[in-house]
C-alpha cells in the first residue's frame, strides 16, 4: 500500500506538470517566422500514451477532459472522442470525494463485460481530478488461487492427521489387551504417517517450484535423469509385482534445472506404478523428435475416464478419490509435472483409454534445438 501511495503521488505530480505543459503549449501564440526545433515540437503528453497505468483527467463538473490509451482500453472509450460522463458510478464517486475533501480517494471496481478488476485512485488538482487506473485482475486471481490452495491443503492435511491421532489412541488402548490388534493398527498408523509425509513433501516441492531463486539454468541429460529416477523406484515396482522397463537415449540434453526435471520424472513413474495393478507394466522412454526431447511414461493401469482427463493436472484432483488415498496419492504429483514442464518451455499431454492404461508424454525443447 505504501509503495502504491508513493508511486501514485509521484505520478500525480508528473501529470500536473504534463497538464501545465499542454496548457502552455495550447495557449502560446503562434510565431510564423519562427521554425520550432524538434525538442519544442515533442508532445509532452506522449509518455502518458505509453504507460500501462490508465490516466483520466476530469473537470470540476466531473466531465472527462483527457484520457490516455490505457484508460481508454480499460473503460472502453472511443479512440478520438470522450463521453460527456463516465459510465462507472464508482469512479465518479471517488472523483467527487477527492474534489470535496481535497484528499486522495481509492476504490476497486469491476469493469464489464471484460470482467477486469481495477484499482482506482483519484487525486484532486485544483479545478481538476486525475484518476489513476491499475488493472489488478491477475493479482486478484492469483490471490484467489493461493487462498483456495491453502483451503485445499488444510483439508488434505486434516485427514491423515486425524487418522494418525485416532490410530495412536487405539494402539495405546489395545497394546495390553489385544497385542495382535495393536500391531494391525500400528501398521495402519505407519501408512497414514507415510501419506502425511508424502503430502508435506509435495507441498514443499510446489513451494520451491514457485520460487524463481531455486531454478538452475544448466545443461541436463534427461535420459540420464530418467534412468536414475527409475532405478530409485524399482523397489516400489517390484513390491507390487510390476515390471518396470526403461528405454532411454542418452545425450538428450535440455536446458533447465536437473533437480526439477528429476522431480517431474519421479512423479510420472511413481504415479504410473501406484495406479497399475500387480503383474502390469510401466515403460519409460526418452527419445528425440525433431528439435524436442520426448519423455514418455506408459502404464497398463485402469485408464482415465475421458471426462476427467482435462482435470488430471489440477492440484488435489483425483479421478478415484478412495483409490488414490489407498495408494498413497496426494493429488499433487501431476500438477507438479505440469508446472515443471511449463517452466522449461515444454508441454505435457495424456493419452488414455479405460481398461487399456495411460501414457503421459512430456515434450521439451532440446538444448541445441535440432535433432542429432
Amino acid at each position: 500500500m505504501i509503495n502504491w501511495l508513493l508511486a501514485t503521488a509521484c505520478l500525480a505530480l508528473a501529470i500536473s506538470t504534463v497538464v501545465l505543459l499542454v496548457r502552455q503549449r495550447r495557449d502560446r501564440p503562434v510565431e510564423p517566422d519562427r521554425i520550432p526545433s524538434r525538442r519544442v515540437d515533442r508532445d509532452p503528453a506522449a509518455p502518458l500514451e505509453r504507460m500501462d497505468l490508465g490516466v483520466v483527467v476530469l473537470s470540476a463538473s466531473l466531465g472527462p477532459i483527457t484520457a490516455n490509451a490505457a484508460a481508454r482500453r480499460l473503460l472502453r472509450l472511443p479512440e478520438t472522442t470522450l463521453p460527456v460522463r463516465l459510465e462507472s458510478d464508482e469512479l465518479l464517486s471517488i472523483a467527487r470525494r477527492a474534489l470535496n475533501t481535497g484528499e486522495p480517494a481509492e476504490t476497486e471496481v469491476n469493469l464489464w463485460p471484460e470482467r477486469r478488476r481495477v484499482r482506482a485512485r483519484a487525486v484532486e488538482d485544483g479545478d481538476e481530478i486525475t484518476i489513476f487506473l491499475a488493472d489488478v485482475t491477475e493479482e486478484v486471481q492469483a490471490h484467489q488461487v493461493r487462498r483456495q490452495f491453502v483451503v485445499n491443503a488444510s483439508h488434505e492435511l486434516k485427514t491423515p492427521v486425524a487418522g494418525i491421532q485416532a490410530l495412536a489412541e487405539t494402539v495405546n488402548q489395545a497394546i495390553d489387551d489385544d497385542p495382535d490388534a495393536a500391531k494391525r493398527f500400528a501398521r495402519k498408523l505407519l501408512i497414514e504417517s507415510e501419506r502425511l509425509s508424502r503430502l508435506i513433501q509435495d507441498l514443499l516441492d510446489l513451494s520451491r517450484l514457485e520460487d524463481p531463486s531455486h531454478f538452475s539454468d544448466a545443461s541436463v541429460d534427461i535420459g540420464a535423469v530418467a534412468e536414475k529416477e527409475a532405478e530409485g523406484l524399482r523397489r516400489l515396482a517390484e513390491d507390487q509385482a510390476i515390471k518396470l522397463e526403461v528405454d532411454v537415449r542418452r545425450d538428450v540434453f535440455i536446458r533447465g534445472d536437473e533437480q526439477q526435471i528429476g522431480l517431474l520424472v519421479r512423479n510420472l513413474i511413481d504415479n504410473a506404478i501406484r495406479y497399475t495393478p500387480p503383474d502390469g507394466n510401466v515403460n519409460v522412454v526418452v527419445a528425440r523428435d525433431g528439435g524436442d526431447a520426448i519423455l514418455e511414461v506408459e502404464d497398463t493401469g485402469a485408464g482415465i475416464p475421458l471426462n476427467a482427463q482435462s482435470r488430471v493436472f489440477e492440484r488435489f484432483f483425483r479421478v478415484d478419490d478412495d483409490r488414490s488415498r489407498g495408494s498413497g496419492g496426494t493429488g499433487l504429483g501431476l500438477s507438479i509435472v505440469k508446472h515443471v514442464t511449463e517452466m522449461h518451455g515444454g508441454h505435457v499431454s495424456l493419452r488414455s483409454e479405460l481398461g487399456e492404461g495411460s501414457t503421459f508424454k512430456v515434450r521439451l525443447p532440446l538444448l541445441n534445438g535440432t535433432d542429432r
